[in-house]
């Protein structure tokens, strides 16, 4: 199946998940809270985090710190909770993305864990590369503002012009291989990603920590950057964009059998006059 095929398939999909009724907004805001804790959770661990989900998920949800766990590891699980929070704000806009919210998503997700807070936002000054990787360095320090300025520009187009998912990886893959700051780039490109996603109507993806998942993203990024092609990594992300639509669309489903169950069962109940006392009321 061609790209373009693909992306027609999750056009689909998408149309069809719009078909169905919204969960209601104490099941909306669980599921949102799910979401949300494996995004923070396997943003951070693809870059080493060493905290688990469910330690994540205690971190976020209960307040609770954990015995044991490095600060450092605590602190950017704070900081990515709060920078996903923004993104979740920005994409409700209809404003172009501009190269200060950019900086602002990576001064949150870095602003407690930066050697000087000055860092966090801040374009780095310094040749870097990907680990193990010295003979393929990101780009030249001194040509990041020009590059991030063409980002910008491109983004204004790309966003009229091409499939919600397919622009969301390349925006992707383009700011990781500009590389802009001292740290956080992966989980600011991650935010990116789904900003774009969340914007049209798709549900948030998570690109996953194991050695597999996290091999096979590494892999299609360096490709996209070393040999310019953003076709392996526009079909990865499109793959968990599926699965993530699937999931979604069964979990709508799943809600509109229940809602009409309920009805049924109230409907023939013996005590549907009694409940409908509430109802008056």
């Amino acid at each position: 199946m061609d790209i373009d095929e693909i992306l027609s398939e999750l056009t689909e999909l998408h149309d069809e998940m719009q078909q169905y009724r919204p969960l209601d907004a104490t099941q909306a805001k669980m599921l949102r809270q799910q979401i949300k804790v494996d995004h923070v959770w396997s943003s951070n661990a693809i870059e080493g985090n060493s905290l688990s989900q469910a330690e994540t998920e205690s971190i976020l949800d209960d307040g609770l710190t954990i015995h044991g766990a490095p600060v450092k590891d605590i602190l950017e699980t704070l900081d990515l909770s709060e920078a996903y929070d923004f993104v979740e704000k920005l994409a409700i806009g209809n404003e172009p993305i501009s190269e200060r919210d950019i900086r602002d998503i990576n001064r949150i997700v870095t602003l407690q864990t930066v050697r000087q807070r000055s860092e966090a936002g801040q374009f780095r000054t310094l040749l870097v590369w990907p680990s193990g990787a010295k003979d393929r360095p990101y780009l030249e320090p001194f040509e990041i503002k020009p590059a991030m300025a063409t980002l910008i520009q491109w983004m204004k187009q790309a966003e009229k012009e091409s499939h919600p998912v397919l622009y969301a990886a390349q925006l992707h893959a383009k700011f990781v291989a500009i590389h802009p700051f001292f740290d956080g780039n992966g989980r600011t490109a991650r935010l990116l990603m789904n900003m774009v996603l969340t914007r049209h109507g798709y549900p948030v993806i998570n690109i996953q920590p194991d050695p597999k998942a996290r091999s096979a993203y590494m892999d299609a990024l360096e490709i996209s950057r070393s040999k310019h092609d953003m076709e392996p990594f526009a079909r990865l992300v499109a793959a968990y964009v599926k699965k993530a639509l699937q999931e979604r669309i069964a979990i709508l489903k799943l809600h509109e059998q229940n809602v009409a169950d309920a009805k049924t069962a109230e409907s023939q109940s013996p005590l549907k006059d009694f409940f409908k006392r509430f109802e008056d009321d």
